[in-house]
């Protein structure tokens, strides 16, 4: 089996999205991972940054849903505890969450949730 890293999948999949009609304007990923100084992470903190916010956010009500969150995961990768608690607070809210491990999951979960799943 061929190992993708979650970067590749996150590339790929926003590849796919900008050949979409009307998707690359409302799905977008939002930078919160990366290894900072303290002093630039406090900053951060400070303004708003919260550790867990998911990979991708689908600014389109669809559904339901107010929008969707999307994580992504490698094969080998795992889903931290401030991730799942993202998720958890953002499904009460009413958004759409997902956990995808692959770049074809994560296709078609955006296709799904457009669709009103």
């Amino acid at each position: 089996m061929l190992k993708i890293s979650e970067d590749q999948i996150q590339k790929t999949v926003m590849e796919w999205v900008r050949f979409q009609p009307g998707l690359g304007s409302v799905v977008f990923h939002i930078p919160n991972q990366g290894k900072r100084s303290m002093r630039y992470g406090k900053g951060l903190k400070d303004m708003g940054m919260r550790p867990g916010v998911s990979d991708l956010f689908i600014a389109r009500p669809s559904g339901q849903y107010h929008g969707a969150w999307i994580e992504l995961k490698s094969s080998t990768g795992r889903v931290s505890p401030e991730q799942k608690l993202f998720l958890s607070d953002m499904g009460k809210e009413g958004y759409f969450t997902a956990i995808c491990w692959s770049i074809e999951e994560t296709i078609d979960t955006i296709k799904r949730y457009l669709d009103a799943l």
